[in-house]
């Protein structure tokens, strides 16, 4: 597939058209044909492909809109700087483009363009294949400061993860979360600062996938027992497993179940779905021989708190506090391709 952000030829504009005598109508004849998709004005991009896309990379489509028909640099921020650095969100991607102001000036929002301008400071704007973005500690903290408690520790799961692999030592976590701790101090009362105090507590580089940290938020608004992350149990072959979450003290381990390793070749490895599936249900039968009760769930059961509650109490965990009633849902929390 296209990269939808790096390749120039991924939209059709009607400004290039009239570059070659051409006056764009082919282009609104298309897109009323419904054989064309508008992503911004005067742009378009094949129905076909478009269909095919995600969310994070109809976002970039519309990033890529921005380049081609505006003038002057802009720094991409916020979920627009989220997905050029490949960091998740829980919820669906926004329609429109987030930028700061690269020369300080006031810009006001429109044409689809959020404008912020707030000050960036040295270090927090790189350039990636020349596109200029705020730096992932940048992002990692604005989107903490603005997101919903389970979408902003979904983002920071994923960044302290990658921070992990990048500097090949665990410490990189610690080091990372210090330093957005640090940069929150900073700001002092601002806007969002507690809330980003708090999802930035709350993450862990140990969460394996968006799925397994909007679980994990979800199992702490719920009320239950904290969990072990990636809990080691070994079967009666010696074989070393890893449960995405468990509680060991009531020999129980939940798994969350996302259609993407079933589907995506970076998680299926060439195998079908059968096979997946089987190998599955094998390694949780050997999970279970060695003394332990499995539930599973689904991103719908992640995300609703009433379903999650009662798979967890049909397994037998106990709420930390009982008798509490079912939060309300964080305000972030709906999922979209």
């Amino acid at each position: 597939m296209i990269d939808p952000l790096r390749n120039p030829e991924a939209v059709q504009l009607s400004r290039a058209d009239s570059l070659v005598g051409a006056d764009g109508r082919s282009l609104r004849r298309g897109h009323a044909a419904g054989t064309l998709t508008s992503v911004r004005r005067g742009v378009y991009v094949s129905a076909s492909v478009w269909s095919e896309l995600a969310g994070r990379e109809r976002h970039l489509l519309r990033m890529r809109a921005v380049i081609d028909t505006r003038k002057g640099d802009a720094v991409f921020g916020f979920e627009s700087a989220a997905a050029i650095w490949d960091l998740p969100i829980i919820g669906p991607w926004p329609e429109g483009v987030h930028v700061f102001s690269s020369d300080g000036r006031r810009r006001s929002s429109s044409g689809g363009v959020m404008w912020h301008n707030a000050p960036l400071l040295e270090g927090d704007v790189v350039e990636v294949d020349g596109i200029l973005v705020t730096s992932r500690l940048r992002t990692l903290l604005d989107l903490a400061r603005r997101s919903g408690f389970m979408s902003a520790v979904a983002t920071l799961d994923a960044g302290l993860a990658r921070a992990v692999k990048d500097e090949h030592t665990t410490d990189a976590a610690g080091w990372l979360r210090a330093t957005l701790l640090e940069r929150i101090d900073a700001l002092d009362r601002a806007p969002g600062t507690a809330r980003a105090r708090a999802a930035v507590a709350f993450a862990s580089h140990l969460s394996g996938s968006p799925g397994e940290s909007a679980s994990r938020v979800q199992i702490h608004l719920c009320g239950f027992p904290t969990p072990v992350l990636q809990l080691p149990v070994v079967d009666r072959n010696g074989t070393l497993w890893h449960a995405d979450v468990g509680w060991p003290e009531h020999r129980l381990l939940g798994e969350f179940d996302g259609f993407t390793k079933y589907t995506r070749a970076a998680y299926t490895h060439g195998q079908s779905i059968e096979d997946i599936v089987w190998a599955e249900k094998k390694r949780e039968d050997l999970m279970r021989a060695a003394g332990y009760g499995m539930s599973r769930w689904l991103w719908s059961d992640a995300l609703r708190a009433p379903l999650l509650t009662r798979i967890l109490l049909d397994a037998g965990l106990p709420r930390r506090r009982l008798g509490t009633t079912s939060p309300r849902s964080d305000r972030n929390t709906r999922r979209t391709a």
